[in-house]
């Protein structure tokens, strides 16, 4: 396959974590060890093989070169991608990396989102999403020696490690069962202990925009809106609530779209939370189209769909304490009712 020079997306614009906050454009040199201060040029990484070093185009600040090392070295090993070329999406709980592919991967580009350690500790109402969730180890296997269960009980370092990837895992699992049942979801290649190597979607130069960032033509909405629909209501027939869908988890490129962002997956079945949560991920979804005058209704959608899989509507007040002069009373007994 044609292979891309790196330097042609290094640009000044594009967010980087550099010791002294400055933007410099790197030399990508393959074979050549720099010798400068740290803050310069080259990203230089230990492989886990035994110390060859690698020349990353990207460069980075000693704590996220240490990060990345951690974090990418088995990709490097295993030569799914050649480089690391830029940063193109920092969030509170994972950085997305724009990597160089090669014959292994099959593309000329990659996305590598790689997590911050442990910051799934600190997701906000965490147990909504764990509630009857089993934790999984890297293998995607449930884990079940009892050591490794006290540890997560007990919330011990080595417990809080285990439950960080656990999360990752279910992200990564989810993503593997969507692609392959045909959902709008980024193509999943490996997955590392603390990160995940995917399908990149966006140009060379510049990675997709997230929804909320696009202003949408009228006459696209409404196709746009139901297409999201259908993925939503595929994801459910296979017992998979996103759990955090929104403009903001949705990219748009060359008017498709492409969900993202999978580790609060949660299932219809094992927590009791599931419907609030997957009425909750309708509604966000309707209240951007509905900017565009499509006057949708989430409650009904999302009773809809969860009914149409058998799944049943627990209510928790008595309909006769229902007021039905009253707007949230009305809207709270419309979750029940399919017109």
């Amino acid at each position: 396959m044609p292979r891309l020079n790196p330097n042609m997306f290094l640009d000044d614009d594009y967010e980087i974590y550099a010791d002294r906050h400055q933007h410099r454009v790197a030399t990508y040199k393959p074979n050549h060890v720099a010798k400068k201060p740290e803050e310069e040029v080259l990203v230089e990484i230990s492989d886990h093989s035994g110390g060859e070093r690698i020349n990353f185009a990207y460069q980075a600040s000693r704590h996220e070169r240490e990060w990345l090392q951690d974090a990418l070295g088995s990709f490097f090993d295993e030569q799914w991608l050649d480089d690391v070329l830029r940063l193109i999406k920092g969030g509170k709980e994972a950085n997305v990396y724009q990597c160089l592919g090669n014959e292994t991967s099959g593309a000329e580009l990659l996305a590598a989102k790689v997590y911050r350690p442990r910051k799934f500790r600190n997701l906000r109402n965490d147990y909504l999403y764990r509630e009857g969730r089993t934790d999984l180890d890297s293998s995607g296997n449930q884990i079940t020696n009892d050591g490794m269960l006290q540890a997560i009980r007990k919330r011990t370092t080595f417990g809080l490690q285990l439950l960080h990837e656990s999360w990752i895992e279910y992200e990564y699992q989810a993503l593997k069962k969507l692609h392959a049942a045909g959902a709008d979801v980024p193509r999943p290649l490996a997955r590392g202990h603390n990160a995940i190597l995917m399908e990149y979607i966006g140009d060379p130069w510049q990675a997709a925009s997230t929804l909320n960032r696009v202003r949408l033509k009228q006459d696209q909405t409404k196709d746009l809106f139901e297409r999201i629909l259908w993925n939503i209501d595929l994801m459910l027939g296979m017992s998979i609530v996103h759990g955090d869908l929104s403009a903001y988890n949705i990219l748009y490129k060359a008017n498709k779209l492409v969900l993202i962002d999978f580790p609060q997956v949660v299932a219809p079945l094992e927590s009791q939370n599931a419907f609030e949560i997957f009425t909750r991920d309708v509604q966000r979804i309707c209240e951007y189209f509905n900017r565009y005058g499509l006057g949708n209704q989430p409650e009904k959608i999302a009773s809809r769909l969860w009914r149409s899989h058998g799944f049943q509507i627990q209510l928790d007040a008595d309909p006769f304490y229902l007021d039905p002069d009253n707007e949230a009373d009305r809207s709270y007994w419309s979750l029940s009712v399919i017109d």
